[in-house]
């Protein structure tokens, strides 16, 4: 009984020393990602449509509320309709965003869906293809990597500061939760010299694929102006692999409730520890 209680406690202890190695390898955004891709195994969804709920908050703090259908296609692909019933809205593609008004392209101009290059695309890459995707981007400087551990003793890596104070708090920076490898938030300085902010919060996976986060705040200079609540996700059965300006009317259409063996559509299979 005395070896079986010792092996107990050496294993715990093993498996206690694993765990505290394992993170303490994570010094920079390279080995992050090579963490990310070993936890994850590139098994991300390539196809997803889903569902958003948005409120806006205006500069007096009242409350527009709308919905919105969605949907995101490997890689760098994702279109979303404001009217679903005009076809009003917006299609990305590799990082130019097209807008669209009754279902005709009104304009153009390039932009980086955080969503999509962060939650999305950077999962389904290798860590080598992952850390190029973000240097393209140039949203963050990967060469500069944290950590930091709030008061609530939750750990995060950061990518784009090599030291958290308050000379760098509003800098460009990315963050990861030790635990999950799930993004947190993205912050980052545009052109209009106004600070950004995306935090992502409640991920649950969606058809063993992938996760998505249930909720998506943005914010601006600190203040909250968009809270967007994402439902029913669906990996279709015959998965796409483009979207295209030119077909912006045909996608993103939620209706057809047709889902491959593995999908879930009502967002409760598996939530994030």
């Amino acid at each position: 009984m005395f070896r079986n209680r010792t092996f107990v406690v050496l294993a715990i202890g093993l498996l206690f020393l694993l765990s505290a190695t394992s993170c303490s390898n994570i010094t920079s955004t390279k080995s992050l990602l090579s963490a990310i891709e070993k936890k994850y195994e590139c098994n991300w969804f390539n196809n997803i449509r889903y569902m958003i709920s948005v409120i806006r908050f205006d500069d007096d703090n009242s409350e527009k509320r709308s919905t919105c259908s969605a949907e995101y296609v490997r890689p760098s692909q994702h279109i979303l309709k404001t009217d679903m019933i005009n076809d009003d809205g917006y299609i990305y593609i590799n990082d130019t965003i097209y807008a669209f008004a009754g279902g005709e392209m009104v304009s153009s101009r390039p932009d980086i869906n955080d969503l999509v290059l962060v939650v999305m695309d950077l999962y389904g890459m290798s860590a080598k293809d992952a850390e190029n995707r973000l240097n393209e981007s140039g949203i963050v400087n990967t060469s500069d990597f944290c950590s930091y551990t709030d008061t609530a003793d939750r750990k995060y890596y950061i990518v784009g500061i090599d030291d958290y104070n308050n000379n760098t708090m509003n800098m460009n920076q990315i963050w990861f939760d030790s635990r999950t490898l799930l993004p947190r938030m993205v912050q980052r300085t545009k052109i209009d010299g106004h600070i950004y902010a995306i935090t992502f919060d409640n991920f649950i996976q969606v058809g063993g694929t992938g996760w998505i986060p249930q909720k998506i705040t943005y914010s601006k200079d600190g203040k909250v102006k968009i809270i967007e609540r994402i439902y029913d996700a669906v990996i279709p059965i015959y998965e796409k692999t483009n979207l295209s300006v030119e077909n912006f009317c045909d996608n993103a259409t939620i209706n057809e409730r047709q889902l491959s063996p593995n999908s879930n559509f009502s967002l409760n299979i598996m939530v994030e520890p």
